[in-house]
């Protein structure tokens, strides 16, 4: 993949910059868990089985889109040089297939010089096709070359349009109404942290892409061809979060994993234990005092309690509390020599 060294451009700094964090963050977590947490291996509830049911079908139509779907590269389709003529491209193009009104707008973008044939290679297709306010007139006004920070403009919403799609599918699975555990709906913030990152990184790498890469290239291998590579990249990336996102619902929903809860949930779960126990006492009281009021049912309290056996006090023997004694001179004797000697 052509982007990989751009990649590493933008994790070293952030490793960098992040350095052992993340690992010390684990670790302190790790010791504050509590020694034993109940495992309660628990059925898939039937809203958390439809959350997964949509992730697994977003899955499958990413992975179809990026295995089968992937957008057209004429100089590939036509097996043409780089370089070479817009003529010999379509005479090549109309033996595979039928030449279309888009493929002679584009035939006709890339005859008019090198620098749209890499602009191809950055963006793809669509925008030497449809931006037309993309076209710079040169000082002859005979013809038309495309800028190529329009051209990146032009290519952002199509960019961003997946991102934002799946972050209303992330938003979606993670309600109330199809996920039960707070950790599972929990899982939208980091995720979305996630999309947000896939996002800046393709956005970065686009943006710093040196255009004249493919200057000197002359062989289809030869050339970088970006947006396809971005493309897998993309796909890719929206693959792998769907699968993630799905797994994490099942372990966290059917109890495989269970986490300690945050300081705030533990102490709303003393509260509510708190607030069980006082209502209790409350009503432990109230049935007391209704039944004290009745002539008959105090005699029937008050005649158990005389029935029952009350045990008589442990006799201690004389010798311990002789022994008892004697401890306790030799105690007081001891403190008081020890205060003598200070004094001397």
């Amino acid at each position: 993949m052509g982007i990989l060294p751009q990649l590493l451009q933008l994790v070293k700094p952030l490793t960098a910059l992040i350095g052992p964090a993340p690992l010390f963050y684990l670790y302190r977590s790790w010791q504050s868990s509590p020694p034993v947490i109940s495992h309660c291996r628990r059925s898939l509830p039937q809203r958390s089985l439809v959350a997964i049911s949509i992730l697994l079908s977003i899955f499958f139509v990413y992975l179809t889109l990026l295995l089968f779907n992937k957008p057209e590269n004429i100089f590939y389709l036509t097996k043409t040089r780089f370089t070479a003529a817009s003529s010999i491209i379509q005479t090549r193009l109309s033996t595979v297939r039928t030449v279309t009104a888009d493929d002679t707008v584009l035939l006709d973008r890339l005859a008019t010089s090198l620098s749209e044939r890499l602009n191809y290679a950055i963006h793809g297709p669509n925008p030497l096709i449809h931006c037309t306010w993309c076209q710079v007139p040169l000082k002859d006004h005979q013809f038309t070359l495309g800028d190529g920070t329009m051209y990146l403009l032009f290519s952002v919403p199509q960019i961003s349009a997946p991102y934002l799609f799946h972050a209303v599918i992330l938003g979606l699975t993670t309600t109330p109404f199809l996920t039960r555990s707070q950790i599972a709906r929990d899982l939208r913030v980091y995720l979305a942290y996630v999309l947000g990152l896939v996002l800046a990184a393709e956005l970065w790498i686009l943006v710093t892409f040196d255009v004249n890469v493919n200057s000197s290239a002359n062989n289809l291998g030869e050339v970088t061809w970006l947006h396809w590579d971005l493309y897998s990249f993309r796909f890719s990336c929206l693959v792998l979060i769907s699968a993630l996102h799905a797994g994490l619902i099942y372990v966290f929903e059917t109890g495989w994993v269970v986490l300690p809860g945050s300081m705030q949930d533990r102490l709303f779960q003393i509260g509510v234990v708190a607030d069980t126990v006082n209502q209790r006492m409350k009503l432990a009281r109230t049935v007391r005092a209704t039944v004290m009021r009745d002539g008959k049912w105090r005699d029937r309290v008050l005649e158990w309690w005389r029935n029952q056996k009350i045990e008589e006090p442990m006799e201690i023997p004389e010798e311990v509390r002789e022994k008892w004694r004697i401890e306790g001179r030799n105690w007081v004797d001891g403190i008081l020599k020890f205060e003598d000697g200070g004094r001397a």
